[in-house]
């Protein structure tokens, strides 16, 4: 072998040698620097509160906490009537008022019990329209419907804690989850403001713990991915009462009232493509009109 072709073999294998001892002797110090940055990002990075649902405040960046505002099914063009044919309204006599007024959805159907709360649909019997005791978990399966409004609380706000009002809702929603397709559109609306006179007088209707109980159904709804209606914020004033001119009593509504509530529903429904919606409607606009999308 020729002298320069051996200087040039031993210089290469000097230099690997080299190499892999240097690489040997860094490598626990690369380790160190790793695990230290590892340990520096996890103390920066953003971590939810015990109880807290959705984004967090970290120590370097700000996030907007889960709201009742931010969940809420927002505007989204008007359907037709025929939209609500194949809807349960789930509730107490606020809903019931929906089958008595003509400025309701005459083609639904109603799971709607004077009296009854959360509780009662879970346990016990209930006296239906008919003057009937039934149960009313049977009711809600016999109309196997393909959208549920569920309204619920009102009564239950003077016998019950928010936390056991909240479990029985929560109870009664995973029973009928599972039961109904799973294809089934559900809204949990929002328990409607009373008449300022009534939300300063009776602490039970206070505005503080009904907006309070709100935002945990807003959560409710958005751990189970169901839509959330915000009807308090539709029905009230601007102090956050029920508005004076669609009262009727302290926390029932008149016929203008239940025409505000239609209005409200029928232009805040989930977005589907086959919904049937209205000429002029932004969703409509989008489906129908060539060159959009």
């Amino acid at each position: 072998m020729p002298a320069s072709m051996f200087f040039l073999l031993s210089a290469a294998f000097i230099l690997t040698v080299s190499w892999g001892i240097t690489a040997l002797i860094e490598l626990p110090a690369k380790r160190a620097e790793e695990k230290q940055r590892a340990e520096d990002q996890a103390q920066t990075a953003p971590v939810a509160p015990e109880g807290e649902i959705g984004p967090v405040k970290s120590a370097n960046t700000a996030y907007t906490p889960i709201s009742a505002a931010i969940v809420a099914q927002p505007e989204n063009g008007r359907v037709e009537m025929s939209y609500f044919d194949n809807a349960l309204f789930i509730g107490d006599s606020l809903t019931r008022g929906f089958e008595e007024y003509t400025s309701g959805f005459p083609n639904a159907h109603y799971a709607a019990y004077i009296g009854a709360g959360p509780r009662q649909f879970m346990e016990g019997l209930v006296q239906n329209r008919a003057g009937e005791q039934v149960a009313a978990i049977d009711e809600i399966l016999a109309a196997a419907p393909r959208k549920v409004y569920m309204l619920l609380g009102t009564n239950a706000l003077p016998t019950l804690t928010d936390d056991a009002f909240l479990k029985y809702y929560g109870d009664l929603l995973d029973f009928l989850l599972p039961q109904l397709p799973a294809d089934t559109v559900y809204y949990i609306q929002a328990i409607p403001p009373a008449i300022a006179e009534k939300m300063d007088g009776d602490e039970n209707f206070s505005r503080e713990r009904i907006q309070a109980i709100n935002e945990r159904l807003a959560r409710m709804a958005f751990e189970r991915g169901i839509a959330f209606l915000d009807l308090y914020s539709a029905l009230a004033d601007d102090t956050g009462a029920l508005r004076a001119d669609i009262a009727s009593g302290d926390i029932h509504l008149n016929n203008a009232g239940y025409s505000l509530w239609r209005e409200f529903l029928i232009t805040h429904t989930v977005y589907r493509k086959d919904n049937p919606y209205l000429p002029g409607s932004p969703c409509y606009d989008a489906l129908f009109t060539p060159g959009t999308t």
